[in-house]
């Protein structure tokens, strides 16, 4: 057994494990007999550092990695980065915009070289932030999706899907970004709310005798937020209920500002309720307006040009080439100008923001390519049928299953430079082609059955997202289908991410898995909330509230935050940050720390008086073994030396087989919480039971023994604590490992078994009898604190009651745990308290001044009716309650019932002194 510094040191200690776990990895033997575990890393971005959300996700993935490798699963744990479009090519570009250059000055080629050697020199510096996060992944299975199997991943999985009729080409409306000059994903856009108008506009009927509807006579009105693409209307629409307009179903209006003409029609997507009950259809600049348009086969004309700027003969001349935004100042005052604008209103809108480029999206319709998602959905919610997979928590199914649904048709194509190119090539007539499914590694320009047609490849490449949704396979070597990781750890077993991207990966996962490999891609998602600073707002730079994980590891150690990010980890709730978790996390740290120096220091104690040998981790057993032979002849044989004391009781105290039984029932607890996934339960559960039972109870209570030299109480000791010690490991791995090491054991703590529950560890006499002694010590610990004395003032006490002669039975326990001595016979009055059927009397004369004590007993009493009051006319406040933050009013609640039972108690006392 090594000797331990005073305190726990987490940057001498967590660097080495850190180093350790990369470069001895916890390799996955696919050739194991084993049953497989497997979790795929959600893969960060090669541009990003870690943030508390990927803290927060690699903290709970490790942990139920750890958890079921010593279990005796063969984890797989598998590490690896996204190669993010827009983001990568946004900062090589900003590069060289420093440098005066372009990406179009250096050509493709050259660009895409700059980037890979970015990607060299600074890309990926998240990986290495997640090993000092402790993370034990097999480091040799690093994965990029930009890698060349990747890659022809994702080339197979379009030339499937192509020559299955699932991925086409269209003309649609999509995201798109001015800035980056691409379109976007739904993920790659944040919805912001912001203040705006609401605009009233008045369209002249072509039939100025028409009877009035929503405004004059002759006319229609119309509310958009969006004036400046007006040229662009081809219908107003209304709903066929509607009995305001129903006479004007048919007819047409004259657009504002121009002397087009355009329908008046019907149809069921118009909110009757909403704006004046009318809208302007644009269907080119709007996704609503775009599908309406399609089932009134109206033309779609765009009057807003890929750099945000209006643009077509459609818009009159003085607004060509306004910037978007000015466009509709310009418009406006245009249209007050004329009189047909006839109210504005502040008008809040959500809108989209390129969360790349931070400006807003604008809906555009563009030649892209897609893919049919209704089949692969429908694929999908059949598996969801079947049970194949299961959403945690629960109520995420529905959402799940809401969105596959309702799913529209998938943008794949981006307009950038770096990512996967689509594999697509084009004749000069515009024809498609596509490499053959029996051949699709051959680019369709090699193909020999094309060597007559001047063929030029598709400039676009893949959204990132179709790659990653091959994540779960891709990166154990689909679609070679004899790959032995593809056979041994695919499907997966549980997927770890944040329910924020529920629709756009793991949906997106779960259709590609079922298309691509038949199989759902993994059995279990488990979604945790977002992480939110400690007022419950997003983190964001622009903002200033973002917190960076690694300074909580600089000033709490990595094990203090690991523990906090899993303590917060409540079923799927967002977490708000809150430093106190973190705080507990490194008090927790060293309150292990301590009662692990305490156990070795008894343990060296008793080595250097002879009653142990030189006891070096599983060497216990051995000596235990002997000790035993020796001391009744009885040779047992067991698996461990705390087996070998339980075969002999009488080597054992009460507080010894108290622990033991709490031990075994806490194991049981633990296991089935990190079964069900619930690792927030499993850690409150392990905090709770170490902090409060093992090292405040049992170690206090077992000091006596353990001062003694008892063999029974050595080995309890310290089998207890390396049994907790394998419990947090998972969750708090570099400490654990520390200590275990320390203890004397060759092997690291990640190596060893899981404990089981055992049930013949179950003693329930013991427990009932502790739980007497708790009671008589938290009684003399009351009596004392009423007396106003200090824990450590010593006390004479007697005890009666039912309980009484297991207390008397276990004297130094109670003695040497609440610091009183048990006497018999006390005169004079006494003060009492009663707690598991014991009754404690402490003497008052020669203890306190009788009556002066009683005074300020009394005056406690009034003090605290007095703040009971007070506490109960803030909560009868209807003002109050209405205006107060959540926990100002907790607060108060609790000041209700702590001082509620301080008075309950204190009158209790009293009432043993009245007449």
């Amino acid at each position: 057994m090594n000797e331990l510094p005073k305190s726990f040191e987490p940057s001498a200690a967590e660097p080495r494990w850190a180093e350790r776990w990369f470069r001895e990895p916890f390799r996955a033997d696919a050739t194991s007999s084993k049953p497989p575990f497997t979790i795929v890393i959600p893969p960060p971005n090669v541009t990003g550092n870690l943030h508390l959300g990927h803290a927060l996700d690699n903290t709970l993935i490790d942990t139920l990695i750890r958890y079921k490798r010593m279990q005796g699963f063969e984890t797989l744990y598998l590490p690896g980065m996204d190669h993010a479009g827009i983001s990568t090519q946004v900062v090589v570009e900003r590069q060289l915009k420093g440098e005066g250059q372009s990406r179009f000055d250096l050509g493709r080629e050259a660009f895409l070289e700059r980037i890979w050697s970015w990607k060299t020199q600074s890309g990926g510096q998240i990986l290495e932030q997640l090993r000092r996060l402790g993370v034990s992944a097999d480091w040799t299975r690093e994965r990029f999706t930009m890698d060349e199997l990747l890659s022809r991943a994702v080339r197979h999985q379009f030339v499937k899907l192509y020559h299955e009729g699932l991925a086409y080409r269209g003309e649609r409306i999509v995201n798109w970004d001015p800035a980056s000059q691409t379109t976007l994903s739904e993920l790659e856009i944040d919805r912001e709310e912001r203040k705006g108008q609401m605009s009233t506009l008045r369209y002249q009927l072509a039939d100025p005798g028409t009877p009035a509807s929503n405004g004059e006579p002759g006319e229609i009105r119309i509310a958009t937020v969006r004036p400046e693409t007006i040229f662009a209307d081809q219908a107003i629409a209304v709903h066929p209920d509607d009995e305001r307009f129903r006479h004007l179903i048919g007819l047409k209006a004259r657009i504002p500002l121009t002397r087009r003409l355009i329908p008046i029609i019907a149809d069921e997507a118009v909110e009757m309720g909403f704006g004046v009950g009318a809208l302007k259809i644009t269907p080119a600049h709007d996704p609503t307006d775009f599908e309406i348009g399609e089932r009134h086969n109206l033309s779609r004309p765009s009057v807003i040009d890929l750099d945000g700027n209006l643009a077509g003969e459609l818009v009159p001349e003085e607004f060509r080439g306004l910037e978007r935004f000015a466009a509709r100042k310009a418009v406006l005052k245009a249209l007050e100008q004329a009189g047909d604008l006839v109210e504005q209103k502040d008008h809040v809108t959500a809108i989209g923001i390129s969360e790349r480029t931070k400006v807003p999206v604008e809906p555009i319709v563009s030649t892209q390519w897609f893919v049919k998602t209704r089949p692969l959905a429908d694929a999908v919610l059949a598996g969801l049928d079947a049970g194949d997979i299961t959403l945690i928590p629960e109520r995420y199914s529905k959402v799940n299953r809401d969105w596959l649904q309702n799913i529209r048709d998938w943008n794949i194509s981006r307009q950038l430079w770096w990512g996967h190119q689509i594999p697509a090539w084009y004749d000069e007539q515009g024809n498609v082609y596509v490499p053959d499914p029996e051949q699709p590694d051959l680019d369709c320009d090699q193909d020999p059955r094309y060597a007559h047609l001047n063929l030029r490849r598709d400039p676009d490449v893949f959204d990132t997202w179709f790659s990653s949704n091959l994540w779960p396979f891709s990166t154990l070597g689909w679609p070679d289908l004899d790959s032995e990781d593809f056979a041994k750890f695919y499907p997966t077993q549980v997927l770890v991410t944040g329910y924020d991207i529920l629709f756009f990966w793991v949906a997106r996962m779960q259709m590609a898995g079922y298309a691509l490999t038949g199989q759902a891609p993994f059995s279990q998602v488990m979604l945790h909330g977002l992480y939110l600073d400690s007022k419950g707002q997003k983190m964001s730079k622009s903002k200033g509230n973002g917190i960076d994980p690694l300074s909580l590891f600089d000033e709490y150690g990595v094990d203090a935050s690991r523990f906090a990010f899993a303590f917060l980890s409540t079923g799927g709730q967002d977490i708000r940050h809150d430093p106190r978790r973190f705080e507990q996390g490194r008090n927790f740290a060293n309150k292990l720390w301590n009662a692990t120096r305490f156990a070795l220091l008894n343990l060296g104690r008793a080595a250097d008086a002879g009653l142990l040998g030189e006891t070096g981790g599983d060497d216990l057993t051995r000596y235990v073994r002997h000790a035993v032979r020796e001391r009744t002849g009885d040779p047992i044989r067991s698996r461990d030396a705390l087996a070998q004391v339980r075969a002999q009781p009488e080597l054992l105290t009460l507080a010894d087989r108290w622990i033991i039984s709490r031990l075994d029932q806490v194991t049981g607890e633990v296991s089935a919480q990190l079964d069900a996934l619930d690792l927030g339960a499993a850690i409150r559960t392990l905090y709770s039971f170490t902090w409060d039972e093992f090292c405040d109870w049992y170690i206090e209570a077992a000091k006596p023994a353990l001062q003694a030299g008892q063999l029974g109480s050595l080995v309890t000791v310290k089998a207890v604590l390396e049994h907790i010690l394998k419990m947090l490991h998972p969750f708090m791995p570099f400490i654990t490992s520390e200590l275990y090491e320390a203890l004397g054991h060759r092997r690291q703590l990640a190596v060893h078994s899981w404990p089981r529950p055992d049930e013949a560890l179950h003693d329930q006499e013991a427990s009932r009898a502790f739980e007497v002694l708790r009671g008589a010590v938290n009684a003399a610990r009351s009596l004392k604190a009423e007396l106003g004395l200090s824990p450590q003032d010593r006390l004479g006490v007697q005890v009666e009651g039912e309980g009484a002669a297991t207390v008397l039975d276990n004297r130094a326990v109670v003695e040497s745990i609440a610091r009183v001595t048990l006497v018999d016979g006390l005169e004079g009055r006494t003060l009492s308290a009663v707690e598991q059927g014991v009754t404690v009397l402490a003497p008052l004369e020669g203890t306190v001044d009788v009556q002066d004590w009683l005074g300020k007993q009394r005056k406690r009493l009034t003090e605290l009716e007095k703040q009971i009051r007070q506490a109960e006319g803030k909560l009868g406040n209807e003002g109050f309650v209405a205006r107060a933050p959540a926990e100002v009013i907790e607060e108060e609640r609790r000041r209700v019932a702590d001082f509620g039972a301080q008075k309950t108690r204190l009158e209790a006392v009293l009432a043993q002194f009245q007449a």
